[in-house]
């Protein structure tokens, strides 16, 4: 009985550990402001969930993710609990991210969370602190427009750094409704392209930066 018990410890603490120690390690916030043009009210509402994940949908993202990112499914369960049009970009670069990242080193931990704040490097550190990460993806603002012929987008985001309490990457990015192909293949022309666009050009200027910068990393 000591025995299983020593067992049952010691797996545990494995778990929390790999969990824990995570290099590198990020949280994607949802953007602190979504706005879009009344003329997208009725597209909007069609990504606005407020109920929890069924118990299908929970078990799909355990087994998508794997038994070794135990905490990255519940996070990713907690957050689609309550989503919205820019919610999509948060959870779009939550799985793209994790996707590159696991491609030259398995051992990342990457997922998406609800943490309002003003985006100051002191709010996002105590926010990166609060989660044991290193690195927070922060979303100041996200504006969708629309007019007679195309849809159309604009985001600031933030890549802030806890090992030297800095915001490393500050922008203003913009982005159209037309097909980028390849991993982020949409319809021209929706809004799905926007956020895809948007997506897209976020995670290569971040994985860029992560790239050229290993000093950053803990």
């Amino acid at each position: 009985m000591k025995k299983t018990l020593l067992i049952l410890i010691l797996i545990t603490s494995l778990n929390l550990f790999s969990q824990e120690n995570r290099v590198p390690s990020i949280v994607v916030l949802n953007p602190q402001e979504t706005i879009y043009d009344k003329g997208l009210d009725s597209i909007a509402k069609l990504y606005e969930y407020k109920e929890k994940p069924s118990d299908e949908q929970k078990q799909r993202i355990r087994e998508s993710n794997g038994e070794n990112f135990d905490l990255k499914s519940e996070k990713e369960i907690l957050f689609m609990g309550k989503m919205d049009l820019g919610s999509q970009i948060t959870f779009g670069l939550n799985f793209y991210l994790s996707y590159k990242l696991f491609e030259y080193n398995e051992n990342n931990m990457v997922y998406p969370a609800h943490e309002i704040n003003n985006s100051t490097k002191a709010e996002l550190k105590k926010i990166a602190e609060n989660h044991n990460i290193n690195w927070i993806v922060n979303i100041p603002k996200v504006e969708f427009q629309t007019n007679e012929n195309e849809m159309s987008g604009k985001i600031r985001y933030q890549l802030y750094n806890l090992k030297f309490d800095e915001i490393v990457l500050d922008e203003i990015l913009t982005a159209d409704d037309q097909n980028p192909g390849f991993e982020f293949t949409c319809e021209s022309g929706t809004i799905d392209c926007v956020t895809n666009n948007l997506t897209s050009t976020i995670s290569y200027k971040i994985l860029g930066f992560l790239n050229k910068n290993r000093k950053y990393w803990r």
